[in-house]
């Protein structure tokens, strides 16, 4: 039988956070490591310089509500960067 997952809060030494849902902290950690291709065993920026905390549940309701919007600006602002990437491209062969 499969553990529940849980949404974790995961930091790392930079300030970069990254919310992933994992069964445990540990578990969260090395996702966190996998994503930012970092080696987990690393002692200054691996799994043990790392931070997992577990939400509580209005704090993961209030993660998956705002999920939505965040996504849709990310896209947002993804696309604008490639329509200027695009344009700076055309200008430089002119």
């Amino acid at each position: 039988m499969d553990k529940p997952k849980n949404l974790y809060l995961v930091s790392g030494p930079s300030g970069c956070k990254l919310h992933i849902w994992a069964t445990s902290g540990d578990q969260a950690k090395r996702a966190y490591c996998r994503e930012y291709e970092i080696k987990a065993s690393d002692y200054w920026c691996g799994v043990r310089s790392l931070t997992a905390r577990k939400l509580k549940p209005e704090e993961v309701k209030a993660w998956e509500e705002q999920a939505a919007t965040e996504r849709a600006t990310y896209i947002f602002i993804r696309g604008m960067l490639e329509i200027s990437a695009k344009a700076y491209a055309e200008r430089g062969r002119t």
